[in-house]
């Protein structure tokens, strides 16, 4: 425990002020990428819960969580507002909103390897101090939605899988969302403890050839 602390210490002292910013910038476009597909998943389940509340709109805004996203800006990894379903219109079921949180999650990460053109093209085209800025974002989007995609797949209240207890038992949604705070507090105090690593520098060359 103490030598993994130790680890996050020495990352808090390699931060940089670019870093932060272009974390939080890619923590931007992965919300906007997870909550649009989620939400249009959603609708094609026959769910327009999602739609209703505003959701099924690229505005990255509207699906930002502050915490989520500065949680992201230091160590690389966070989680979008959370988004509710309605399990009595999806067409499958409680199976069908797992199916939305997943799928969601998978294709997310499929951006990953498509943002590797893109840096190609910024370093043809853009000016050595803008594009270095570019690319840099672009790969810190990479990281963070690939550590992102994978903290979400854990099932915990207030990340994209913890969309499976309030399907599992829709009587007490309300309770359970009361209890997301608590749940995303200990979720991030295990990050910034570093008893929950981020995996995205040992699995991102899975994901990007200029890993």
């Amino acid at each position: 425990m103490a030598g993994d602390v130790g680890i996050e210490m020495s990352l808090l002292k390699d931060l940089t002020v670019g870093t932060l910013v272009s974390r939080l910038v890619a923590m931007l476009f992965f919300s906007a990428v997870l909550g649009i597909v989620m939400a249009l998943l959603a609708k094609l389940m026959g769910d327009r819960r999602p739609q209703f509340a505003g959701r099924l709109t690229i505005n990255p805004f509207s699906h930002v969580a502050v915490p989520g996203m500065l949680v992201a800006a230091v160590f690389g990894m966070g989680w979008i507002r959370t988004m509710r379903f309605d399990v009595t219109e999806n067409r499958w079921g409680v199976a069908g909103v797992l199916l939305v949180a997943v799928a969601g999650l998978l294709l997310t990460a499929l951006t990953i390897p498509l943002v590797d053109p893109l840096r190609n093209l910024a370093v043809a085209t853009l000016p050595p101090t803008g594009g270095y800025a570019v690319v840099y974002t672009l790969i810190q989007y990479q990281q963070v939605a690939l550590a992102s995609c994978l903290l979400n797949l854990l099932p915990i209240p207030g990340l994209a899988c913890g969309v499976i207890w309030p399907a599992v038992w829709p009587g007490r949604e309300k309770r359970i969302n009361r209890y997301e705070a608590i749940a995303l507090g200990v979720l991030a105090a295990a990050i910034v403890s570093g008893i929950l690593g981020n995996p995205a520098p040992a699995l991102l060359p899975y994901f990007s050839a200029l890993a």
